[in-house]
């Protein structure tokens, strides 16, 4: 779907939440993604969007975080969940309570009212709330059905940022709850059997996969892109 290169990129991971003062070439690259994915589901009324990674420090969380932004500049109205319930980290990425939140929903701590953040951004988030011990039946369950839901009733776009779908199986388990599937690749992080690794078990979870976010990605040369496409992805893209 996209690429955003080592030049794209501020050197802390914190300047990259898009923001006033993010560059214009990264602002750019997440509109890229944003059209890319509208084309991808144009007939669905709100679309459930999952972000993973075959495994950690690949940038999905931001990838996750800056599509929620960059759809509600569009005019989208947007609601970021964060179901990364071992790791999560946007909260902190955006300087809300982690709680309560998603868990604290899921088992009827709080209601609805009660865990959502209206962000300066523009967008809606659900933190992840209280860490519970059992990640992966959390949002398997039944009442994470009911959420999504709910949330497909009042919103044109539910981005939820899913752990990494080659350490738990946590993403595996929403796979079927979601309209498609981003799959973040950091370069020089993730390889090329551990990304053909969690195609497999998305796939095998009836998860539709709609293309890839390769980050972090070094051009040293004028034709980087259809090189490194053809190098790591051609292989890949058949996949889906």
């Amino acid at each position: 779907m996209s690429i955003f290169s080592k030049k794209n990129h501020p050197k802390r991971e914190k300047d990259l939440i898009m923001t006033k003062d993010v560059p214009f070439s990264v602002e750019e690259a997440y509109k890229s993604l944003r059209t890319n994915l509208i084309f991808s589901l144009p007939e669905d009324k709100c679309k459930v969007i999952e972000i993973t990674s075959s495994t950690q420090n690949e940038g999905k969380s931001v990838t996750a975080v800056n599509l929620a932004i960059s759809l509600a500049k569009n005019g989208e109205k947007v609601i970021l969940i964060d179901c990364d319930l071992r790791l999560s980290t946007v909260a902190r990425k955006l300087k809300i309570k982690q709680k309560p939140g998603l868990t604290d929903l899921l088992f009827g701590l709080n209601s609805a009212l009660d865990v959502i953040c209206h962000h300066p951004s523009g967008i809606d988030v659900i933190p992840a709330g209280n860490i519970p011990p059992n990640p992966s039946e959390t949002l398997g369950s039944s009442r994470m059905t009911t959420v999504l839901e709910f949330m497909k009733e009042h919103y044109d776009f539910v981005i939820l940022d899913a752990p990494p779908v080659g350490i738990v199986t946590d993403a595996a388990v929403l796979a079927p709850k979601v309209s498609g599937i981003i799959l973040v690749v950091r370069q020089g992080i993730a390889r090329y059997e551990e990304v053909d690794a969690a195609i497999n078990k998305l796939k095998l979870a009836h998860g539709n996969i709609l293309g890839f976010v390769l980050t972090d990605a070094h051009i040293d040369a004028k034709n980087y892109t259809a090189r490194e496409k053809k190098t790591f992805f051609s292989s890949l893209k058949d996949r889906i």
